[in-house]
Formats: C-alpha cells, sequence, structure tokens
C-alpha cells in the first residue's frame, strides 16, 4: 500500500508532460503569429488560432487565399456562439442537441417553485441564486448558491465560496459534479434552462440527495 501511495502521482505525469509540450508548441506559434503580423498577412498574433493546420500548411507556402477573411469569419462565429444561453445537454453523433432536463431519483414532479434534476453530491442547503455566465468577470460572495451553465478547471476558485452548486448541463462524473464532492457542497444538474428559470438573489433549497431544488422566496 505505502508503494502505491508513493507512486500515485504518476499516474498525472503523461498529462503534465502533454500539457508542457502543448505549452512550448503554443509560444511557437504566437511567435509565428507575431512574424504575420509585421508582414500584414494576420491582424492579431492569436488570429493564427483560428486556421486549420492545412491551411497553416498553405499560408506557409504563400498559397492561402484570404486570410484575413477567414479568420474573420470564424471570429464571428465564435463570438456568435460565446453569446449563447442555452446549451444542449448531449449531442448525439449526428450531430442531433437534446435539451430536455432529468429527473429526480424521487420522482418529485416540477412545479412553479419546484425544479427536478440529477442528484450529484448529497447533502441539502438553503441559500440565494447567483447566476455567472462568465467565471473571470464575476464574484461570488461567501455562501450564495452557484448557478450555471456548465463548470470546466476555470470554475474551481468559485467553488471556494459556493453553498451548493445547480447546473444545467453535466453528469455524476462531470466537472462541477466532482469538485462539489470533493468541496463537500450539495450539487444538482441536468435542470432544464436553469439559469432562465432562476434569477440572482432568489432563497433556495437544494437537495444533493433527491436532485430537487425548492425556490423558497
Amino acid at each position: 500500500a505505502r508503494r502505491v501511495h508513493s507512486l500515485a502521482g504518476l499516474r498525472e505525469l503523461p498529462k503534465f508532460t502533454m500539457i508542457r509540450i502543448m505549452g512550448h508548441l503554443r509560444s511557437k506559434m504566437l511567435e509565428e503569429g507575431a512574424k504575420l503580423v509585421e508582414m500584414d498577412i494576420i491582424d492579431h498574433e492569436r488570429d493564427i488560432f483560428y486556421l486549420r493546420m492545412d491551411e497553416m500548411v498553405c499560408l506557409a507556402k504563400g498559397e492561402l487565399n484570404d486570410p484575413k477573411g477567414i479568420i474573420g469569419e470564424r471570429k464571428a462565429v465564435m463570438e456568435s456562439e460565446s453569446e449563447r444561453t442555452h446549451l444542449p445537454r448531449a449531442i448525439a453523433s449526428n450531430g442531433y442537441a437534446y435539451y430536455g432536463g432529468s429527473v429526480a431519483s424521487n420522482n418529485t414532479k416540477e412545479g412553479s417553485n419546484v425544479l427536478c434534476g440529477e442528484p450529484v453530491s448529497p447533502g441539502t442547503y438553503e441559500g440565494r441564486i447567483r447566476i455567472i455566465h462568465d467565471p473571470s468577470k464575476a464574484k461570488l460572495s461567501q455562501g450564495e448558491v452557484l448557478c450555471c451553465h456548465g463548470t470546466d478547471p476555470s470554475w474551481t476558485p468559485l467553488f471556494l465560496s459556493a453553498g451548493a452548486l445547480v447546473m444545467e448541463v453535466g453528469g455524476l462524473m462531470t466537472h462541477g459534479s466532482v469538485v462539489a464532492r470533493e468541496y463537500g457542497i450539495p450539487a444538482v444538474v441536468g435542470l432544464n434552462k436553469v439559469t432562465e428559470r432562476l434569477t440572482t438573489g432568489q432563497l433556495v433549497r437544494i437537495d444533493g440527495s433527491s436532485g430537487v431544488v425548492e425556490i423558497i422566496d
């Protein structure tokens, strides 16, 4: 057991190595992007990331037509997608998107003051809702209930202040669910359009064992 414990950290070594390599590649690409800016081929060094690999090869050969136009179109699409407020719960291999929510484990029916989702971190909690769409532009007061579409590692610092988590998409092993269990806060996910159905400041009761979110005030 002692040997397993001492070697357990090595499981992260491949991921750590890959991320370091990606960091070096990113730095080199930015250097090349800066050169392309000086040549007036692109407008910003980071614009190089909007091109696919085959397009970069053509660009290096001088065979890519209107790189600024291609980049501009993709920037517009990215800006449009970043404003999306309703994310699908799942996307099938054929591209079909499913937007439905989950069903509470105790078969509780939804109502005007009751939302039902998937319980992913046990416990109950009462607190005020704070709806957040961008973790870099928002502040969560101590004890507030974090309400969002979904999370990734950039959201983790907010969990230090959160009293509970309610999330539109996710499952038992998604990022927000795992971190909620690590921090010991109740969490319910799979709540369809939860960021539209709840508002910042509402008092709610979260039951992370049954998957029920009750609006108190």
